[in-house]
């Protein structure tokens, strides 16, 4: 996760820890669910991860998958792995009955945008993400009612 983060130059805001991703993913209530990939017979060597977790449309009345991470090594780029877990989520996506399956992406992430774009994702482009994280989001919850 800390490469990922490096490379959408990300570093800043990165606080996930072993511990902390632990209580999220493996916790009492699960926050999302994780996918890895290893090489065959070294289950210890990470080379690719993937976050997901459910969201939900109220227009299609049903829950989405919702993609948040989708990382591989450099050096194991290429090899179709981004390809095998798109597929594997899709699949489960389909399992459980969800109505779409999405994700965000980087506008300057042209390697990724196409990849996506391969296999049959659109990017929307009417749609932007909007966030509140830090502070904003504490002087808006303590901000007086209506």
């Amino acid at each position: 996760m800390r490469e990922m983060a490096e490379f959408e130059s990300l570093t800043g805001i990165f606080q996930a820890t072993e511990s902390s991703l632990h209580k999220s993913l493996f916790g009492e209530q699960p926050a999302a669910h994780a996918l890895v990939a290893h090489p065959q017979g070294r289950p210890d060597h990470v080379i690719a991860y993937v976050l997901w977790f459910h969201n939900y449309s109220s227009f299609l009345d049903k829950r989405g998958l919702y993609l948040e991470d989708l990382y591989v090594q450099a050096a194991h780029r290429g090899r179709g792995i981004g390809r095998m877990v798109l597929r594997h989520l899709a699949q489960l996506a389909l399992e459980l009955d969800c109505g779409r399956f999405e994700w965000s992406v980087l506008d300057w992430n042209r390697n990724a945008i196409d990849f996506y774009e391969s296999h049959g994702a659109s990017v929307l482009p009417d749609w932007r993400i909007v966030r509140l994280t830090g502070e904003p989001l504490r002087r808006l919850a303590q901000s007086p009612g209506a």
